[in-house]
């Protein structure tokens, strides 16, 4: 058999053959041409608006839900050498550098300087560069000090005061570690005479604490040459660090840290905002938020239009997830002309864009 008749044997058709394969092209022609036309016919279907409400509520609550719990963790202010373990579970730095931390100080080691902190394992030059505007450090030589040459008193109660507040009291390493194990093992001061049985407060101390303890049950008493000099109100948003230590319960380090943490704000609209500062209590808040204004004229403010990535994440109240929704969001669709579309389009949830909007 040529290939010729193999040809004719695969390629010739009968006529009915013909006849159902025309049959068959018409059938797959009108289908096709069909396929395109019944769009025109169909009719759209009626938008339930209530559903379609209740469904972008339901979105809106799980993405809320889960920068809730993104932003669980934040930097803020901290000493690396007294913060506690509650502080750094806080803090939003990876688990195996805050367990390098707590190792390195374990083994007796202290940081004296932001050099020290860029030496910890696992601290990457980004993650330094990240971390390091929120390290609050003494220098050396007066880290090495018995305790402080100039002791800065404020009303404390010696059941609640952190690390940091009776180092301002004046008392050194060894004294504060005695009155930490106490408190350990479940040991309360019940009045100001409980406190001074620690056998390692000298007879000097005692006199210069004495006035300045507050124990629940006990009237605060602050000597009337101090209430004199501590009266003048002060602009927040404007003052120095000196100014703020004129205030009852701020010395040297909380006014550095306020300071600090306004520059980083760009300055205070509230001031409930101070609760965020670190190691600043709500009852030391007390003692002087009568005497201080708010000047919202001040406050530094970021270009949403033009500020990089960079710029947006230094703000606390942003960080570099929220910074990038932004950005993403500006560079895709173009300028905000209304800082709205922020919320309304759940960039920020609605308490992030409150607390954000006045810096924009």
């Amino acid at each position: 058999m040529n290939f010729r008749q193999i040809i004719q044997d695969y390629f010739t058709f009968s006529r009915n053959e013909r006849k159902g394969i025309v049959v068959l092209l018409i059938l797959i022609f009108l289908l096709a041409v069909a396929n395109k036309v019944i769009f025109y016919f169909e009719k759209p279907a009626k938008i339930d608006i209530a559903l379609m409400d209740s469904a972008r509520h339901e979105l809106g609550q799980v993405i809320d839900s889960i920068n809730q719990q993104e932003t669980s963790q934040k930097l803020f202010l901290f000493n690396p050498n007294t913060i506690d373990s509650l502080g750094l579970d806080s803090l939003d730095i990876p688990t195996s550098v805050k367990l390098n931390l707590l190792k390195f100080r374990n083994s007796g080691g202290k940081f004296y300087t932001n050099a020290d902190f860029r030496k910890i394992y696992g601290m990457t030059e980004q993650l330094f560069n990240k971390v390091s505007p929120f390290l609050l450090l003494e220098n050396k030589s007066t880290s090495q000090k018995v305790g402080i040459s100039t002791p800065d008193y404020f009303p404390f109660d010696p059941n609640k005061a952190t690390d940091d507040e009776f180092f301002r009291l004046g008392l050194s390493d060894k004294q504060v570690a005695t009155i930490r194990k106490y408190l350990d093992k479940g040991g309360v001061f019940r009045s100001k005479e409980d406190f001074f049985k620690i056998r390692v407060i000298s007879s000097n101390q005692k006199n210069n604490l004495a006035d300045w303890i507050v124990i629940t049950g006990l009237q605060k008493v602050i000597p009337e040459k101090n209430l004199a000099t501590k009266t003048t109100a002060i602009e927040i948003n404007s003052t120095d660090s000196i100014q703020l230590k004129q205030m009852p319960g701020i010395g040297s380090v909380l006014s550095k840290r306020i300071v600090k943490y306004r520059d980083l704000l760009g300055g205070f609209y509230s001031i409930s905002q101070l609760k965020e500062v670190y190691g600043l209590t709500e009852q030391t808040i007390s003692l002087f938020e009568s005497k201080i204004t708010v000047d919202i004229s001040k406050i530094k403010k970021l270009d949403v239009n033009f500020a990089d990535l960079n710029e947006l994440s230094r703000h606390p109240y942003l960080k570099k997830d929220l910074a990038s929704k932004i950005v993403k969001y500006r560079t895709k669709h173009g300028s905000f002309r209304d800082l709205t579309i922020l919320r309304d389009s759940m960039i920020l949830n609605i308490d992030e864009y409150n607390r954000i909007k006045p810096y924009f």
